[in-house]
């Protein structure tokens, strides 16, 4: 058993360098000089991690925000917003929208502009069993206000 050198260490500390949540909700660390600074450090660019501050940052992502909390699709009167939606694994829908739509903004894209984006998006249903396009799901509401929203955006 580690003898601990600070308060941030618990005395039974794991024989790994970086910090680990114990059942007391306390961190441990290895209080060994140089390792106990590395699991510190380790443990600060977790925090960043999980706040926010160290996930990657996309020029759109105010885009994606607006996308997210405005944007959804209906199925059966069930409202499933863009931002619940995975487009692919890591990427949410409005974040996959905002990356498509983004780099367009500035040139006034019209409401068919985004119906042919969203035509090409597939969505599978059912396990996979069924494939449909975005835009087939979504209401016309929702392509007018996502049409909205971009041109906004390209506006800034």
């Amino acid at each position: 058993m580690l003898a601990p050198r600070s308060a941030s260490c618990v005395s039974r500390a794991p024989a790994s360098r970086f910090a680990v949540p114990s059942a007391s909700g306390r961190v441990a660390c290895r209080a060994l000089g140089a390792d106990a600074k590395d699991a510190a450090g380790s443990w600060l660019d977790l925090t960043k991690l999980v706040t926010g501050g160290g996930g990657k940052k996309s020029p759109y992502d105010e885009l994606a925000s607006e996308i997210g909390k405005q944007i959804y699709v209906d199925l059966a009167g069930w409202h499933l917003y863009s931002r619940d939606m995975t487009a692919t694994q890591g990427m949410k829908m409005d974040q996959a929208l905002a990356r498509q739509l983004g780099p367009k903004a500035a040139e006034r894209l019209r409401e068919s502009d985004i119906e042919a984006v969203l035509k090409k998006i597939p969505i599978k249903a059912g396990a996979g069993k069924l494939q449909v396009s975005l835009f087939e799901i979504m209401p016309s509401m929702c392509v007018g206000d996502l049409t909205r929203i971009v041109e906004d955006y390209g506006k800034r």
